[in-house]
C-alpha cells in the first residue's frame, strides 16, 4: 500500500490549490487523485473554447433527476473531469459575492467564515491585473484575473439600456457596493485561460514531494474504526489501496465527494441500508441541502453583424480574428463570450441583490449545443438566492454509478414568483432604444410570450442552471443536525478526514462559484497546516 501523509481527492479548482499549498513544504508527502486525464486540446486555453468544452469527452456529462418544477425535464449539468476540474470548462467568470454572503455563513454558527476572515483567503490567490492599489484586490497571487482587452461593441448596448433604467454603472463588481452593471472580470491572462491547473498545479508539478496521479477514481475511503486511513482507488484494472498517515481531502465538488462518503458508509443509515452499505458513521446530512442558481435566457437573432456569429459574410472577418488572436491574443478568440451583466434587486428593500445578469454578445442556443449559425445577443437571468434546496444520492453501491442529482429547481413557489419577475424586467432592458440599431428580433421566448402565465409556463420549459451546484457536505454548528463537517471543514465523527470544495457552503453565495471554491481551498490548505503543527 502507498502511503503519504495527505491524499486530494480530485484535482479541480480546490484539489489543485491544495496541493500547490500542502506541498510548499517538502517534508510533506501530498498525493492528488484525479479521475479524468489531462486535457490538451486548444479549447481549454483558448476562452472562446469554452462554447465547446462544456459538451467535451473530459466532463462528467451529469444530468438531473427529472425536474417536478420544470416539466420533468432533465437539466444538463457539466462538472470538469480533469486537472483543473471545472475551472477548466467554465466561463471564466470572476464574481466572489458578497460580504454579506460570508457573514451570513458566520451567522449559522461558522466561526472564522465572516467576510473578514475570507477576505485574505480572496486576496492570497489574485493576480488582479487591472485594479492595483486597492484594499480589495491583490496583484502577486497565482490566479490571473483581468478585464477582456476589448470587448464587442454591443455590450455598449447593454450597459447603457440598462443604465436608462436607473440601474447605475459600476466600475467593479467585485468592489464595495456591485448592485449595479458592468464588465465582468475574467480568469484569463494574455489571452488564454487561467485554470486551477495552469495556476497553481503547474507550478508544483515538479515538486518531489508531490505525486499527481490522473485515470484515478476513487471508490470508497479506507475507513480504520472512526478514522479516515486512505482511499481505494478503482480504474478499469484491480483496486489500488493508498494510505494517508494525516488526512484525507475530498476536493471532488457537490456531486462526487457526497458520493464518495455514501459509499464509505457515512451518510443516512437507512438510504445507505437500501443498497445494502454498512453504515460506517450515521451522519443524515451527507447529499442534503443541495443549491444552485437556476436561470433562463432571452435569445435575439439580429440583421446586424456587428455580434458575434457564423455566416458567410463574416468568414473574412472570422479569419482575421484567428491571425489577431496568433498575433496578439486578442479579438473573439481571446473572449470568454461572457462580457459583461450585472447584479440586481427586485425588490429595493432587499439587503442584497438577488438576480445576476450575464449579456453575451453572439448568437447562441441552449447547451449542450451551444453555437448557431448567424448574429445575435443573449441574456441569461439567474436567480441567486434560491430557496428551493435538493439532495444527490446513491443509485447504487457500484462505484461506477453516475449519483442521482436532484436540485428541485424551482419547487420553491418565491423562486418562480422571482426569476419571473426579474425576467420581465430583463425584457425591459433588452427593449430599449439602445438595441434598435442591431434590427433584431426576440428569437426565444418570442413576442407570443406576454401573459405572466405564459412567462412562468415559458420558464418552466426552458429554465436550467448556470452549473455552480453547492452544499451537499454543508459545514455548521455543533448543534446543526444537517450538518456534514465543523467549521474547520472536519468531518463530523470522523478523523483524518476532511472536505474541501463547493459542497461546504451552508448557503450559496450570490455571485459565480469559482472564485469562492479557490478561497475556501486556501482557507483549508492553512486550516490543515495549523491542526498538523498543533499536533
Amino acid at each position: 500500500m502507498k502511503s503519504y501523509d495527505y491524499i486530494i481527492v480530485g484535482a479541480g479548482s480546490a484539489g489543485c490549490v491544495l496541493a500547490n499549498r500542502l506541498s510548499e513544504d517538502p517534508k510533506i508527502e501530498v498525493c492528488l487523485l484525479e479521475a479524468g486525464a489531462p486535457a490538451h486540446s486548444p479549447i481549454f486555453t483558448v476562452p472562446l473554447g469554452v462554447m465547446a468544452a462544456l459538451n467535451h469527452r473530459t466532463n462528467w456529462k451529469f444530468s438531473t433527476a427529472p425536474q417536478a418544477a420544470l416539466k420533468n425535464r432533465e437539466i444538463y449539468t457539466p462538472r470538469g473531469k480533469t486537472l483543473g476540474g471545472t475551472s477548466m470548462i467554465n466561463g471564466m467568470v470572476y464574481l466572489r459575492g458578497l460580504p454579506e454572503d460570508y457573514n451570513e455563513w458566520s451567522s449559522l454558527g461558522n466561526t472564522g467564515w465572516s467576510w473578514d476572515d475570507v477576505l485574505p483567503y480572496f486576496l492570497k490567490s489574485e493576480n488582479n491585473e487591472n485594479f492595483r492599489d486597492d484594499p480589495l484586490h491583490n496583484t502577486d497571487g497565482l490566479m490571473s484575473v483581468r478585464f477582456l482587452n476589448k470587448a464587442n461593441p454591443i455590450t455598449e448596448r447593454y450597459l447603457e439600456a440598462s443604465q436608462s433604467l436607473q440601474h447605475k454603472l459600476v466600475e467593479d463588481l467585485n468592489g464595495a457596493d456591485p448592485n449595479g452593471v458592468g464588465y465582468f472580470q475574467s480568469t484569463t491572462t494574455k489571452g488564454r485561460r487561467a485554470s486551477t491547473s495552469r495556476a497553481f498545479l503547474k507550478p508544483a508539478r515538479n515538486r518531489k514531494n508531490l505525486t499527481v496521479l490522473t485515470r484515478s477514481p476513487v471508490s470508497r475511503l479506507i475507513m480504520e474504526g472512526n478514522r479516515a486511513a486512505g482511499v481505494v482507488v478503482q480504474s478499469d484494472g484491480p483496486e489500488q489501496k493508498i494510505h494517508a498517515s494525516r488526512e484525507v481531502i475530498l476536493s471532488a465538488g457537490s456531486y462526487l465527494s457526497p458520493k464518495i462518503l455514501m459509499l464509505s458508509g457515512i451518510g443516512d443509515r437507512a438510504e445507505l441500508n437500501a443498497h445494502s452499505i454498512a453504515s460506517t458513521h450515521h451522519l443524515p446530512g451527507v447529499g442534503k441541502n443541495l443549491q444552485d442558481h437556476p436561470s433562463c435566457p432571452f435569445f435575439y437573432k439580429s440583421k446586424s453583424r456587428v455580434p458575434y456569429g457564423i455566416s458567410l459574410p463574416v468568414l473574412p472577418r472570422l479569419l482575421w480574428n484567428g491571425i489577431e488572436y496568433a498575433l496578439r491574443r486578442q479579438g473573439l478568440l481571446a473572449s470568454n463570450i461572457m462580457e459583461c451583466g450585472g447584479l440586481f434587486k427586485t425588490d429595493p428593500a432587499k439587503s442584497r441583490p438577488d438576480i445576476q445578469h450575464i449579456f453575451m454578445p453572439g448568437y447562441r442556443q441552449p447547451p449542450p449545443n451551444m453555437i448557431g449559425y448567424g448574429h445575435g445577443y443573449s441574456l441569461n437571468i439567474i436567480l441567486l438566492r434560491p430557496e428551493s434546496r435538493g439532495e444527490v444520492c446513491l443509485a447504487g453501491s457500484d462505484p461506477k454509478l453516475l449519483p442521482i442529482i436532484d436540485p428541485k429547481h424551482l419547487e420553491n413557489d418565491a423562486d418562480m414568483e422571482t426569476l419571473a419577475t426579474a425576467y420581465k424586467k430583463g425584457r425591459r432592458i433588452l427593449s430599449n432604444l439602445a438595441f434598435d440599431a442591431l434590427q433584431a428580433e426576440e428569437v426565444l421566448p418570442g413576442p407570443s410570450v406576454q401573459s405572466d402565465e405564459d412567462l412562468i409556463d415559458f420558464i418552466r420549459g426552458n429554465a436550467a442552471t448556470i452549473f455552480h451546484p453547492v452544499g451537499t457536505c454543508k459545514m455548521g454548528a455543533d448543534d446543526d443536525s444537517t450538518a456534514v463537517l465543523d467549521p474547520r471543514l472536519k468531518v463530523r465523527g470522523i478523523n483524518g478526514l476532511r472536505v474541501a470544495d463547493a459542497s461546504i457552503m451552508p448557503r450559496i453565495i450570490g455571485g459565480n462559484t469559482n472564485a469562492p471554491t479557490i478561497m475556501i481551498a486556501e482557507k483549508a490548505a492553512d486550516m490543515i497546516k495549523q491542526d498538523a503543527q498543533a499536533r
